[in-house]
């Protein structure tokens, strides 16, 4: 009995979550991997020490292609060498041009972490919980040249009511991959097709800003602990303290009584609590610029003298 030809992919991504794509994707046993795309090697430090990317370490004869420009024509020369079915992108940063997206046979499969046509863009997963969504999921789409346009192969739910963004990543990701090579199976065995997105269900998902996670009290509680949840990764919820930024690790809403936003109710071992728009935050953990992450107790224990009900945080 003659073996079936094993489905021939290209793979585009570059953090851990398209790491985890890949590694599912390299025990399939009716798919190939011919290549990975992956950011470039970044520069940090004092010493301005060369990073790898997660794929560097990989131990097998998968090229790996870090190129600056997609563009440059010795790198499209060496990716169109490589014939492909598909090309697989989970995250990888850069807008792919039209010529990428036209060499696959069957195109370019991008899976994105919401249920499009909501929280296009770079940050769905932090902007579905900051919005308070209570159900998410996983859209595997085929790339067009706008942004998250491009119709849909398939979608699936995720609860995500009252997770914070590593419970829902989590979820999201056990989820992709539990799909993506089925999905990946109908679209270039089965000649799948896609929907369209409905144009009138859009909604933006941009890319989180640090100014994003700094409180303004006039908040509502509800929004306040929403966007603690979304952003616990990154930027981290904070709020102006002395002219410190001060990061809140853990929080509670307390209560409705009202008083004035951004005032101090009261402050005990227990917690530092703060009047918001629609009632009273208790903020339980916190961590000061260069220091590790205290509880209420020792927060209390350290700045008791100089924190004070009626004081005012911006």
């Amino acid at each position: 009995m003659v073996k079936p030809e094993k489905i021939k992919i290209g793979f585009a991504g570059t953090p851990e979550i398209a790491f985890a794509h890949f590694n599912h994707l390299l025990n399939s046993p009716n798919i190939d991997i011919s290549f990975v795309l992956t950011q470039p090697n970044k520069k940090s430090g004092r010493g301005l020490e060369e990073s790898k990317t997660l794929f560097n370490d990989i131990d097998r004869n998968t090229p790996i292609l870090q190129p600056d420009n997609l563009n440059d024509q010795d790198t499209i020369n060496e990716i169109s060498k490589m014939k492909i079915d598909l090309l697989v992108v989970v995250a990888y940063g850069k807008i792919l041009p039209d010529w990428v997206l036209e060499y696959p046979k069957f195109g370019c499969l991008n899976i994105h972490f919401s249920l499009l046509p909501k929280w296009r863009g770079a940050a769905p997963i932090q902007k579905a919980i900051a919005n308070g969504d209570k159900l998410s999921g996983i859209s595997f789409m085929k790339i067009v040249n706008e942004l998250d346009a491009g119709p849909i192969y398939a979608s699936f739910n995720v609860d995500i009511e009252d997770d914070d963004f590593f419970q829902a990543e989590e979820k999201l990701l056990e989820v992709s991959l539990m799909h993506i090579s089925s999905v990946i199976n109908e679209i270039v065995v089965n000649n799948k097709q896609p929907e369209e997105q409905d144009s009138k269900e859009v909604t933006f998902a941009e890319k989180i800003d640090r100014s994003d996670g700094l409180v303004n009290w006039s908040w509502g509680a509800k929004e306040i602990k929403n966007k603690f949840l979304a952003y616990r990764k990154w930027p981290v919820l904070s709020f102006m303290f002395k002219n410190e930024e001060v990061q809140i690790h853990d929080l509670e809403i307390a209560s409705d009584q009202a008083g004035t936003p951004g005032t101090i109710m009261e402050f005990t071992k227990e917690s530092l609590s703060v009047f918001c728009s629609d009632g009273v935050i208790n903020i339980k953990a916190v961590k000061f610029p260069g220091k590790k992450v205290i509880s209420s107790i020792d927060f209390f224990n350290a700045k008791r003298d100089i924190i004070s009900s009626g004081d005012i945080l911006v």
